[in-house]
């Protein structure tokens, strides 16, 4: 269920080898393509196992014949050819969709948390994990709909209210919070959260309820469509994520936002830098983090504006790359990194 889903394409999740909220249950898109069918110049590529009468009826699982087309395909970003079809593994939908939340007194309590998440047998940890820290819970208020009394942002904003009465001393400038999806069959889930239920206790984490839960994870969609809302304002923004290994994990967040901080100053751009993250994806090997970085341009004509904010995000990718991180987990590289692209090859 990748964030982009009303405006992306199967093909398009194939040629940036895609990734989605859901990963932990359904894996990412290299889980899930069989076969593909490529438009070169040379004409369409087409690799069959088994019966070639029974055309795109079937599919085989695994073969290990040769290198398999869609392995080359996958993160290819249109450079081999068109994706014009697939044949990908499908589930049966959840029985069960459970939303539910966890409040932390401050992101690096969190991301501990997170990590045991990770340690969790597959088969047991929630279809979604991810953790907001404060400026995400701020942000999630400031987009409620409706009135002040109804509406899955006020909803949200009361379940964090009421966990951290029940928490002296926590601010809720400084907490962080973990939203969760549970999805499968009654067992399935009465079993995850059981299990979930367990490291929070040890974790002296607070439940912020369903409600809240539900809330955090539809914000992801609305962040998709800020990007271009700010535009009017003239706020520039964008998001960068990358995945890194657990034991450098804690250092990629502070040095990007040391290094975004230094070049506005640097630039003298108005205002201050809107920094945000988000843990999202975890591996057995590491953790995905997803940063959104904005500025004000207010009085910059627009080609300075753009050129400013290109420096910005350049440095946050060079920050991310000295830190330890990846060039990219699941946006691809397209024209945004493809500069940085040859440091991360040898």
């Amino acid at each position: 269920e990748p964030d982009s889903m009303e405006l992306s394409t199967l093909g398009g999740w194939i040629a940036t080898r895609a990734s989605g909220m859901k990963r932990a249950r359904y894996g990412n898109i290299e889980d899930m393509v069989l076969e593909v069918r490529l438009i070169t110049p040379g004409g369409a590529v087409w690799q069959r196992h088994g019966d070639p009468k029974a055309q795109a009826e079937t599919a085989i699982g695994r073969a290990s014949t040769n290198i398999g087309l869609p392995a080359m395909v996958l993160g290819s970003e249109g450079c081999l050819g068109i994706i014009t079809s697939a044949i990908v593994r499908v589930r049966p939908l959840p029985q069960v969709v459970e939303y539910q939340s966890v409040v932390f007194p401050d992101w690096d309590r969190g991301a501990s948390w997170m990590r045991e998440v990770a340690r969790m047998p597959a088969g047991l940890r929630p279809a979604s994990c991810r953790l907001m820290d404060q400026n995400q819970l701020q942000l999630a208020q400031a987009l409620k709909e409706g009135s002040e009394q109804s509406g899955t942002w006020h909803s949200l904003r009361a379940s964090l209210r009421d966990a951290f009465l029940a928490c002296k001393g926590v601010s809720l400038q400084e907490a962080a919070a973990v939203t969760l999806v549970f999805e499968g069959n009654r067992a399935e889930v009465n079993l995850q959260k059981k299990e979930i239920s367990k490291l929070v206790a040890v974790a002296g984490g607070i439940w912020g309820g369903a409600a809240g839960g539900a809330a955090g994870y539809t914000l992801t969609f609305a962040i998709a469509y800020l990007r271009d809302f700010g535009l009017d304002y003239r706020i520039l923004s964008e998001s960068l994520e990358t995945m890194v290994p657990w034991s450098t994990i804690r250092e990629v967040w502070p040095a990007v936002k040391l290094a975004v901080q230094s070049k506005h100053r640097q630039l003298r751009l108005p205002g201050k830098p809107f920094m945000s993250c988000r843990m999202t994806q975890l591996y057995d090997e590491g953790g995905v983090l997803y940063m959104y970085i904005a500025i004000c341009t207010t009085g910059l004509e627009p080609k300075t504006a753009l050129k400013a904010f290109e420096n910005l995000e350049h440095a946050a990718r060079c920050a991310i790359l000295n830190a330890g991180g990846c060039l990219s987990h699941h946006h691809g590289v397209g024209k945004l990194r493809a500069s940085l692209l040859p440091e991360t090859i040898s």
